[in-house]
């Protein structure tokens, strides 16, 4: 047979294409990140991965070029290099090479021992179905070529054994000073000296497992498409699928995760006697095309024990190595949703309820992020998914639901989850992604058992688990959000504004039980803090509630106790988010919530009380602003459109982002005023207002007679306004605005006597 000699790597051609990669990549819509150990890509010597889209083939070439300054050779199918000649000399220029080359493993391990990683993917084809694992629980693709399921390919693996039978002859030959032998063979891979030879042979071939996750999958129309039809007329349906489903993946934002696992030395996978058998067998074998042919016409009985050793072994090498790659999935909601859907479905569901689909989802996610050996996307690190997951608002869940009901496997309507009859189809290979990709994404999380186990369990015990253990989830939640929100905001970008600040108390959301010798009252107390301060604003108030015998939550409202460069971008929507999930705490574990609001936390607790939330017993208003005593205010939405318009046109912060904060209490409250957020304010003040009328709850509205923020007639007049209850309201004697903090004029006893007199009722 002719040899075929593919060309060298062109060194000008590879570092090009790098830089043609890198300025296409910031134009698509596809954000690639590795996850990679420190040294692993430097270690390795073999990169397998799984294959979904066509593009994705280029990508491990780049990412490990531009993590290691490496050469890589890669294994593509023999399809690509026929026909233009100009495209297969640039596949060798970029290092790729047909998987019918004649002594394909000799040559890629030449290329091992001469410094280039090799880039493997072991399915042989793209996995449209993200099905692994067959009905037995063995780990096999389906091959729309043969039209059934196979096992992977095992030429990396075959590749990495015999690999290392070489370098043990080579290191054999050292031991017997066989200088000759060992000259002609670094001559033969064009090394240096013999030296590099032996370096190279000392070290343990290894393979490491990689894995490619895309999220989300979207199965819109794109311009790819509908372009590609105008010019050529109509594709073929599986034409039509790959560039729907893969034009939306380079197009939109879409997460490419790319996660090498830990290497896997083939050294390991040789007992002692298995290495005496074969340094036997290959006796007198003089260069890598004999090695990689052995077995294939074993004469002796030595050889054909250890040919079919070396079977066994690359076998099991193989399988190992498999279910190392697909245990790096990068889990997203979505891999969670679908497979409880499955599950579900399995156990004889046709509909549930949303809040009950959300409520098992959101445990399910919760136990899934404590599971051990779990790689989680990374919107799945962040607090608000969880949080959002609980109402629905959560734009992960939301995009699933989408595209699901695009696909016409479920139906929302009246509240219910309705799992339609087209989810239980079989489809064709190249349909699946397109038709029912709630089956992709459950193939594709198959074999993390934790997955399984985490949605068992969260089926199990949702119905079972009591208020107060749900309580305790979403405040840890509320807290998560917070660290996550201080982290963010800690960065140097926000320095300039972060080292003015005065603020040292503790800012974080609390959550506060009764004295263990005090009687538990049946009433939970929610405290909202004002505008610019954090919980410890209302932090005394709660422990002489705590004390008192009462549940009490300290909110922390979005954009608070971090920094003012978080409050900016803030609106008030969000603040009365905060409020909500504050609530939610409280009525996880009680039947009865009165809500205690100062200031800002006053007007948002008032808007809060319109809505005439179940549970809601009463509420406690205090200082708070429907007139303020500070004129300039009514400047406030000039200035904010100004700094809108200043921002826009010069990509700058605008003519006055910030305001200093002259503070009653600076250890508590931001010295910097966004303009933004206080543009906010007047849009809560201004709906809170509109909404008074609805209030049909007990109230009472507390107020400095003499106070220098809020003017002292705002209390009476938010009681006129109030004509669904009769609220009472108490004047303290105060010039000062932070009546609570303080506890001037007993503010505090008020508003423990107005919680008394609710209690009793």
């Amino acid at each position: 047979m002719k040899h075929f000699s593919p060309p060298k790597i062109n060194r000008k051609t590879y570092a090009w294409s790098v830089r043609a990669f890198s300025t296409v990549k910031r134009l698509l819509g596809v954000n690639i990140k590795l996850h990679a150990h420190h040294n692993q890509v430097e270690k390795g010597h073999i990169f397998l991965f799984n294959h979904f889209a066509r593009f994705e083939t280029f990508i491990p070439q780049y990412l490990i070029y531009q993590e290691q300054k490496a050469y890589c050779r890669s294994v593509a199918a023999a399809e690509f290099f026929k026909g233009d000649e100009r495209f297969t000399n640039y596949l060798h220029a970029v290092g790729a090479v047909p998987n019918d080359m004649p002594n394909l493993l000799s040559f890629l391990a030449r290329d091992i021992l001469c410094g280039k990683k090799i880039i493997i993917f072991p399915e042989g084809g793209m996995v449209k179905d993200r099905r692994s694992l067959s009905s037995s629980g063995d780990f096999s693709v389906y091959s729309p070529t043969a039209e059934e399921r196979r096992k992977h390919h095992s030429g990396a693996s075959r590749l990495a054994l015999v690999l290392d039978i070489y370098k043990r002859v080579v290191i054999e030959a050292h031991k017997n000073k066989d200088e000759d032998t060992l000259k002609k063979w670094a001559d033969e891979l064009h090394l240096n000296d013999v030296d590099t030879l032996l370096m190279r042979c000392q070290e343990p071939t290894r393979i490491v497992p990689s894995n490619i996750t895309f999220y989300p999958i979207r199965i819109s129309d794109n311009f790819l498409k509908d372009s590609v039809e105008r010019l050529t007329g109509k594709l073929s349906r599986k034409y039509q699928e790959e560039l729907l489903i893969e034009g939306n993946i380079v197009l939109k934002d879409t997460d490419m995760d790319i996660r090498m696992g830990t290497p896997i030395e083939s050294t390991l996978m040789w007992p002692w006697w298995d290495q005496l058998i074969l340094k036997k067998a290959v006796d007198g074998m003089a260069s890598l095309n004999d090695l990689f042919a052995f077995g294939s016409q074993a004469d002796s009985f030595l050889e054909r024990i250890a040919a079919q050793r070396l079977r066994n072994k690359t076998e099991e090498l193989r399988d190992q190595v498999m279910q190392e790659m697909y245990g790096l999935v990068t889990i997203n909601l979505s891999h969670i949703a679908s497979a409880l859907i499955l599950k579900l479905i399995d156990e004889g569901a046709d509909q549930v309820p949303q809040s009950t689909f959300l409520h098992i989802l959101y445990l399910a996610a919760r136990y899934v992020s404590h599971e051990e050996k779990v790689h989680l996307h990374r919107s799945m690190l962040y607090a608000e998914t969880y949080r959002d997951l609980r109402d629905g608002s959560c734009e992960e869940i939301q995009q699933f639901f989408r595209s699901a009901q695009t696909a016409g496997l479920i139906k929302l309507e009246n509240q219910s989850l309705t799992f339609q009859p087209k989810l239980k189809d079989e489809h064709d290979f190249h349909d699946i992604r397109l038709e029912n990709p709630i089956c992709v994404y459950a193939n594709e999380c198959e074999p993390i058992t934790g997955i399984d186990n985490a949605i068992q369990r969260a089926m199990d015990n949702h119905l079972n688990i009591p208020g107060a253990q749900w309580a305790q989830y979403f405040y840890e939640d509320e807290l998560h959000s917070f660290e996550q929100s201080k982290l963010k905001f800690s960065k140097d970008e926000f320095e300039e504004i972060n080292k003015q600040q005065t603020a040292t108390k503790d800012a974080s959301p609390f959550y506060l039980s009764p004295k263990q010798d005090i009687e538990e009252k049946a009433t939970s107390i929610l405290l909202v803090h004002g505008f610019l301060a954090s919980p410890a604003e209302m932090r005394g108030l709660g422990e002489d509630l705590a004390a008192q015998g009462y549940w009490v939550y300290g909110a922390r409202l979005e954009g608070h106790g971090t920094s003012p460069c978080d409050l900016r971008d803030r609106s008030w929507a969000e603040w009365m988010r905060s409020l909500k999930m504050g609530y939610e705490v409280l009525a996880a574990r009680s039947k009865r919530i009165i809500i205690v609001g100062f200031s800002t936390g006053g007007a948002l607790a008032l808007r809060f009380a319109a809505e005439r939330p179940d549970k809601l017993a009463g509420l406690c208003a205090i200082s708070t602003p429907l007139k303020f005593a500070n004129p300039n205010l009514v400047f406030v939405p000039l200035i904010h459109h100004a700094n809108r318009l200043a921002k826009w046109l010069a990509a700058q912060e605008g003519v006055l982002p910030y305001i200093i904060n002259e503070s009653e209490h600076p250890d508590i409250n931001y010295k910097h005023i966004p303009v933004r957020a206080l543009h906010e304010l007047r849009l809560l003040v201004d709906e809170m207002e509109q909404n008074l009328h609805r209030i049909n709850c007990p109230a009472r509205l507390i107020q400095g007679d003499a106070e220098k923020v809020v003017k002292p007639e705002s209390a009476d007049l938010l009681r006129a306004q109030m004509v669904a209850t009769t609220p009472e309201v108490v004047m303290i004697p105060s010039t000062r605005h932070g009546i609570v903090t303080e506890d001037i004029g007993g503010t505090r006893q008020h508003i423990i006597d107005f919680i008394e007199k609710q209690e009793r009722k």
